[in-house]
């Protein structure tokens, strides 16, 4: 339930701007497409560009035997440079229709037309528990990674420097079950009246922002004569300018209405008593906000940032051998600060309203929805901190001929912020060359939110031009025996010089 229509306006404009790339699936490094296709077993050998945000080691390019040379692209010259622009993916995930996820945001939503008829009229109370809420807990999920612009540049004995900037947009909600989040209410029959008691409405927990990662990260690896023949560590750090940020944390309303009777003026109530808990926190950028001419185009590519902090990426990579590759990292510890266009609203008041009718020119009713609203518990110009999505990840890597590869990766996320998850997932995937120009690529994870995944994805080499797709979550074509709908779609390129 939110006490402020910007929160949903920024979720909308999320959802809409997923919605017009056409693409599903549950956040996770959307812009690498080559990681994607193999189901996010990717620790080990992401090399260069496709290494952004999963494993800073990695941007060394001159790996031999992860590297781009089955594109007969020529690692052992002095120096080898990538570029690329406008990676993208992203997607929708979910437990539930997206159908079912527009109808339960527009629950959660009060409008001083809309909200008394669903919590204070019998018909609506018991539609929204047997058509809305879902018989488990639902976690949805959307996202959406845009790599801007990247480059990588390695020279042998000096190491790698990669710079990327790229933008996320991300929402995460967990949705109870029916008798979690609304048991059902008992209805006492009057004269000519009814009461409704005891509805018990637990909301979901949801987390929305936009993000942007201006990145500058560097890798060096060191030669070895022995089983060890080489080893890798790199580092990252970014400076992260966030534009929109809407938190509501696990809230709820206890509700008791008495005397509802419909006469000649209208619904009318002979009183409402209850009690709410509710907290939110929400940081914007002007692009965000409500203009009052509505016609004029306010976007910016570089607006004036909601919030601002920093992250760092540490890992390493070690060859074992000829056919075996190791390698960890811990990616996006950090924080962001908001501190522009805030608004805090912590309401945990108790309220009573007595005769009033449910009509917009109604006082009584208008002084009950602001009530609900939380007009007056909003705190402006309060700055608040988020952690950023951090993960660990670890994998190991077999290679038992040249144009075949194998790894095994396991990755787990300190928080459930959008892009991440607390959940284990353990992945395995696969990469063969069926020419030395095209890859071809599939896996299988398991854990995580979406449970079980199976990802495709190939690749194309035209001189220096490199052109990787994937789809990951290809389970959904046989939906028959999954319950999520949740598909991926991501397009990566790249140039090699």
């Amino acid at each position: 339930m939110t006490k402020n229509p910007q929160y949903f306006y920024i979720l909308t404009s999320i959802i809409l701007l997923i919605s017009l790339t056409n693409i599903n699936s549950y956040a996770d490094d959307r812009s690498n497409a080559r990681g994607l296709g193999m189901s996010t077993a990717c620790v080990v050998s992401s090399i260069g560009i496709d290494a952004y945000g999963i494993n800073p080691a990695n941007y060394y390019t001159q790996n031999i035997g992860l590297s781009d040379n089955a594109y007969k692209l020529k690692t052992k010259k002095k120096s080898t440079w990538q570029i690329s622009l406008l990676n993208v993916g992203g997607g929708y995930g979910s437990d539930k229709s997206l159908n079912f996820y527009t109808t339960y945001l527009g629950y959660l939503s009060i409008r001083r037309e809309t909200f008394a008829n669903r919590f204070l009229n019998l018909d609506s109370v018991f539609n929204f528990r047997a058509n809305v809420l879902p018989d488990k807990n639902t976690q949805v999920n959307y996202d959406f990674e845009l790599k801007w612009f990247a480059v990588n540049y390695t020279k042998p004995g000096v190491g790698s420097i990669n710079f990327t900037i790229a933008d996320k947009v991300g929402l995460n909600t967990d949705v109870k079950n029916k008798n979690e989040s609304f048991p059902l209410p008992n209805i006492r029959i009057g004269a000519g009246s009814y009461d409704i008691l005891n509805a018990d409405l637990h909301l979901s927990t949801a987390i929305a922002w936009w993000i942007r990662k201006y990145t500058i990260g560097y890798s060096q690896q060191f030669q070895n004569k022995g089983f060890i023949k080489n080893i890798s560590f790199g580092v990252a750090a970014s400076l992260v300018h966030g534009f929109g940020n809407a938190i509501i944390y696990n809230s709820g309303i206890k509700m008791n209405t008495y005397g509802i009777r419909n006469d000649s003026l209208g619904n009318h109530i002979d009183s409402v008593k209850g009690k709410q808990d509710f907290y939110s926190l929400q940081a914007l950028t002007d692009q965000f906000q409500d203009y009052i001419d509505g016609a004029e185009s306010h976007f910016n590519f570089f607006p004036r940032p909601a919030g601002k902090g920093f992250s760092f990426d540490v890992g390493f990579n070690l060859q074992l051998g000829d056919k075996i590759w190791i390698a960890a990292s811990v990616t996006e510890l950090g924080f962001i600060n908001w501190d522009y266009n805030t608004l805090v609203n912590k309401d945990t008041n108790d309220f009573v309203y007595r005769n009033f009718y449910v009509l917009t020119s109604d006082p009584t009713y208008n002084r009950f929805v602001n009530d609900l609203d939380g007009l007056d518990t909003r705190f402006e110009g309060i700055s608040y901190k988020t952690d950023m999505p951090t993960k660990y990840r670890a994998g190991i890597l077999y290679k038992p001929v040249k144009r075949l590869s194998l790894e095994l990766d396991w990755v787990k996320g300190l928080n459930d912020l959008p892009s991440n998850t607390t959940l284990d997932k353990v992945s395995l995937g696969t990469e063969y060359y069926v020419t030395n120009s095209i890859p071809i690529r599939g896996g299988f994870s398991a854990g995580g939110v979406e449970g079980f995944n199976f990802s495709l994805g190939a690749g194309f080499a035209y001189k220096n031009l490199v052109i990787d797709v994937s789809s990951n979550n290809m389970n959904v074509l046989w939906k028959q025996f999954t319950e999520v709908n949740r598909l991926s779609l991501s397009i990566s390129s790249k140039l090699i010089f």
